[in-house]
Order: C-alpha cells, then sequence, then structure tokens
C-alpha cells in the first residue's frame, strides 16, 4: 500500500520543501537548510528471469551487495539526479536511506527512482510509495 505524503505530512507530491533561512553563529550570514522534494519510488533485484545482468549502468557488480561505499544503490534519470550523487531517501513511513545513485533504468523518468533491494520478497514489500529525497554534499 502507498500512502502519498500529503496524507503524511501536509506536502504536496512534487513540490519541494521549501528551505528555512537560518542564521550560522559562525559567519552570521544566512544558509538554507537542505531542501527535500517528494518522488515516486519503487524497487528492484540485480538478478532476474530477464533483462537483469546484475551489473550498474556505472558498471558496479551488484550481484552480491546491495550498497556501495556504504549507500544503497538506486536508479535515477540521469538526468534529473546526477550519477553518482549521494542522496538521501525518506520512506513514507519515515525511515531514511543512505543513497548513491549508481544505475539508471528505462522507466525511470523525471522524479522516480528504484531502490536495490536484496530478494524479491522485499521489492514485492517495497512496492510503490511516494519517498522524499534530498541531495546530500
Amino acid at each position: 500500500m502507498s500512502i502519498g505524503l500529503n496524507a503524511v505530512n501536509g506536502i504536496p507530491p512534487n513540490e519541494p520543501t521549501q528551505p528555512a533561512e537560518k542564521s550560522s553563529q559562525v559567519t552570521g550570514k544566512s544558509a538554507k537548510e537542505d531542501v527535500w522534494t517528494t518522488y515516486e519510488a519503487t524497487a528492484y533485484i540485480a538478478l532476474c528471469s530477464e533483462g537483469c545482468s546484475g551489473w550498474t549502468y556505472t558498471e558496479l557488480d551488484v550481484r552480491n551487495t546491495i550498497t556501495h561505499e556504504g549507500r544503497r544503490v538506486v536508479a535515477v534519470d540521469k538526468r534529473v539526479i546526477p550519477l553518482h550523487t549521494p542522496l538521501t531517501i525518506r520512506l513514507a513511513d519515515g525511515t531514511e536511506i543512505a543513497a548513491i545513485a549508481e544505475d539508471t533504468g528505462s522507466l525511470i523518468k523525471g522524479r522516480k527512482l528504484d531502490v536495490l533491494v536484496a530478494s524479491e520478497k522485499e521489492a514485492r514489500q517495497f512496492g510503490r510509495q511516494k519517498v522524499r529525497v534530498k541531495i546530500d554534499n
């Protein structure tokens, strides 16, 4: 079951959270907080009966892992999120996943992403859900 984030926190889908201004105690200058944007997320596995090689678009071997550099591998539209970009994904239930954009997919267009998981069962449980994404520096 997918819960729209507007039901969770009142933020309409596909609109970035407006960053709040805050003052730095060190410089006294104003700095913007991180911006979270709504995406639609699904999950995928590295090996399947058709079209799954176990290798990402960036040539990572993910046949025996779902992470790279300590972050969960995700497939993105590289026109929206550049490859190799670290990001944080906040699931509908509030769980946050440290991720890295290392793959693409033919159905991943616009504000969509696909999270690499270890099993078909986990992919089915993940389902399709609205998530919040922020780019990490």
